[in-house]
């Protein structure tokens, strides 16, 4: 069987995040002082999938310039650029379709990281001869946002509070979509050209006329997080110091061998006389002056504090402060220097 291929969804606008989105697309905001793209791609080749594909709109040239052949990170990057309008998740799978050929396509979303194992997916999507399948995870909140529910062999039994026959489903949902999914090229056929939604035009389609649809479901003991707006990026940064992420992303980021709590990267200058509490991310080439205490932040790359900073994220532009207590703020406050 061919070894599928993958595509990284990276065009969005990004505008939930506020001022960290504004001079870098999503898949370029470093999660443990790397790139989410870069999350993306240990993630596939841990599954041998190299062949990748990756749509970009919203400041493209800043993506494309930093994954350019992907040759770097052990991968072979092709793109598919979006000009004009923005193809949404669907339009732009369809758009970039000429890549797969016959072949499996891993979709996935750029703004995540996860300790999934893609070849688990696999092996489950293979058993069931599925046209698509779902990486999905239990969510005792999937009824507000309208989940899925699934059979005992994995198939999808409603999606969208709806059934099948298009009737309205009397249980309510149990597992949310995780932004990965493994697509047959029969699916891929049928998606529209133009700008439009994967799940609403592409998944609920297929699921309405009986197509072979599933959804594998994450183990418990694996981590899922998306980083869309400042508080689940600043979040998603802190989560990576619990003991059970550590253990699976140690040796992909620079964890403080002496200081617990702390990511530095190469380059980073953390003085002794620095006190961290919760947790500190520093990026390549950032900088602390000495005697400060930082309290949950994020430093980006080449960037220095001079002053105390708790609950933020401090970026070539200023200090962005962020709520913890509101995972689902929609947009960032405004830019303070530092």
């Amino acid at each position: 069987m061919p070894t599928p291929r993958a595509m990284i969804l990276a065009a969005g606008h990004g505008t939930r995040l506020g001022p960290l989105g504004q001079d870098r697309p999503k898949p370029m905001l470093p999660v443990g002082g790397r790139p989410l793209v870069e999350h993306a791609f240990s993630l596939l080749k841990k599954a041998g999938i190299e062949d990748v594909i990756l749509n970009s709109f919203t400041l493209a040239d800043a993506l494309e310039s930093h994954v350019g052949d992907g040759a770097r990170f052990g991968v072979r990057a092709s793109w598919s650029r979006e000009t004009g309008q923005i193809l949404g998740t669907g339009g732009g799978v369809r758009h970039a379709r000429w890549f797969f050929g016959e072949r499996t396509c891993v979709v996935m979303n750029g703004k995540i990281v996860t300790t999934a194992e893609l070849s688990a997916a696999l092996a489950f999507h293979r058993e069931r001869r599925a046209g698509v399948t779902l990486v999905l995870r239990p969510d005792p909140e999937a009824g507000r946002w309208g989940g899925f529910t699934l059979d005992p062999d994995g198939r999808v039994r409603s999606m969208l509070g709806v059934r099948t026959d298009g009737s309205a489903s009397q249980v309510p949902a149990t597992h949310m979509f995780t932004g990965i999914s493994l697509l047959e090229p029969e699916f891929l056929d049928l998606l529209p050209e133009g700008p439009h939604c994967l799940v609403r035009e592409g998944f609920r389609p297929w699921f309405l006329r009986g197509g072979a649809f599933f959804g594998h479901v994450l183990p418990d003991d694996a981590y899922w997080w998306d980083h869309s707006t400042p508080s689940r990026y600043l979040q998603g940064n802190l989560n990576l110091f619990s003991p059970a992420v550590r253990a699976c992303l140690a040796g992909e980021l620079a964890y403080h061998p002496t200081r617990s709590g702390v990511i530095a990267a190469p380059g980073a200058d953390l003085p002794d006389s620095v006190s961290v509490s919760g947790g500190l991310v520093l990026g390549e080439g950032s900088s602390v002056a000495p005697g400060m205490h930082l309290e949950n932040v994020v430093v980006w790359k080449n960037c220095r504090i001079d002053a105390p900073v708790a609950n933020a994220v401090v970026t070539p532009a200023g200090v962005v402060p962020v709520d913890l207590a509101d995972p689902g703020a929609r947009t960032g406050p405004a830019l303070t220097k530092n």
